[in-house]
């Protein structure tokens, strides 16, 4: 386990409460119309994690217009939200290992209404879904498996088995992504041994038959720590974090940065370096040719860059020090979170303008966004 994970396992207090109060991938794409709180549209959700810093997360609605609810809904503090056409789940992290169908429109009606159905996965921390017509699959990072469920009522419908690709003396190869096209299901693997110092192997892509679990392919990443996918393009980019420092941060070298997948070749090489990045990448969204993305100094100091995937070009966005892994993108809008105290809010970037959303008073530290 690297210095970071030690410091928020220090840190986390397992724990779940759902309460009313008056007052952290992805998102899934969708051609539906959001779900509305009276006669205001919502443009997405976002949970507030309070970075580590208390038990309990909350969960609040965003709206089109840049507002971000008063009334929230608490889950425990580690929980990152996925959408799908006007659903809204949430996945809560090791400790708690819940998944729950969530109606946002009725968050403020409380948890019994609100909380349509929730499942749990023990000690097998839940962390991304993509969804495949009425069912979804669920990545579980602590687990040796993945994990078909009904979208209806939460239950299992297809369990496969992943321990075959863990390291050597481990039981999970610590899946931290997954992505679904085409009738494919793509699985991104850390395959980290969690030892003291961390060692990390090069990750690794696996490709299965969305409908039946079938593996069909394997393809090794050209670099190690990978944590986030996305197709753009038509393409599959990888975005890894590498090997962490001395100083518990990543350096600005050719052993992390973008990857670009050769799926008919079984390749995958180094298409933007972090030398270009300025370090490794711990967030990453792409749409079209533009991905924007978290470069990762250290604990604390996580930039924003906008990127051009055609031209390699990499900007960043000024005005933000530390947006961790809360980033989401839709239609050439990205909504980012900065977790630097005492500017803990939401962010929208449009057009190249940062916009900031009016955050409620006494709103934690947001951890996790998902538009519709």
């Amino acid at each position: 386990m690297n210095k970071m994970n030690k410091f928020i396992a220090g840190l986390a207090t397992a724990g779940l409460a759902f309460g009313l109060t008056a007052c952290g991938d992805d998102s899934s794409s969708s051609s539906v119309a959001g779900p509305s709180v009276g006669d205001t549209e919502l443009a997405g959700v976002v949970f507030d994690g309070g970075d580590y810093q208390v038990p309990e997360g909350e969960l609040r609605w965003i709206d089109v217009d840049g507002n971000i609810s008063e009334k929230s809904l608490s889950f425990y503090q580690d929980s990152r939200v996925v959408t799908n056409d006007n659903k809204v789940f949430v996945l809560e992290g090791m400790g708690t290992d819940n998944v729950s169908l969530v109606k946002p429109e009725l968050i403020e009606e409380g948890a019994k209404k609100a909380v349509v159905w929730q499942v749990k996965f023990e000690n097998a921390n839940p962390v991304d879904m993509v969804f495949d017509g009425e069912e979804a699959w669920v990545a579980l990072q602590n687990a040796d498996s993945l994990v078909k469920i009904s979208t209806t009522d939460g239950k299992v419908v297809k369990s496969v088995k992943t321990g075959a690709f863990a390291s050597k003396g481990e039981t999970t190869p610590y899946v931290t992504d997954i992505e679904l096209s085409d009738g494919k299901l793509y699985v991104l693997m850390q395959r980290y041994i969690n030892t003291w110092p961390t060692v990390y192997p090069k990750g690794l892509l696996a490709i299965y038959d969305a409908s039946t679990g079938a593996l069909q392919d394997t393809i090794q990443l050209a670099t190690k720590n990978p944590q986030k996918m996305a197709f753009a393009n038509g393409d599959l980019y990888v975005a890894t974090l590498g090997e962490y420092n001395e100083n518990n941060g990543t350096d600005a070298d050719a052993n992390r940065g973008i990857e670009k997948v050769d799926i008919k070749a079984k390749k995958s090489k180094l298409h933007i370096s972090g030398e270009k990045l300025g370090a490794g990448i711990s967030a990453f969204v792409a749409d079209d040719d533009v991905a924007y993305v978290g470069v990762y100094k250290f604990y604390g100091s996580t930039l924003l860059a906008k990127v051009d995937l055609e031209e390699k070009t990499v900007t960043e966005v000024k005005g933000l020090s530390d947006i961790g892994w809360c980033l989401a993108l839709k239609d050439g809008v990205a909504y980012v979170g900065d977790h630097t105290k005492g500017k803990e809010t939401v962010y929208s970037h449009e057009d190249d303008k940062l916009t900031k959303l009016k955050q409620p008073k006494g709103a934690q530290a947001p951890y996790s966004i998902a538009l519709f």
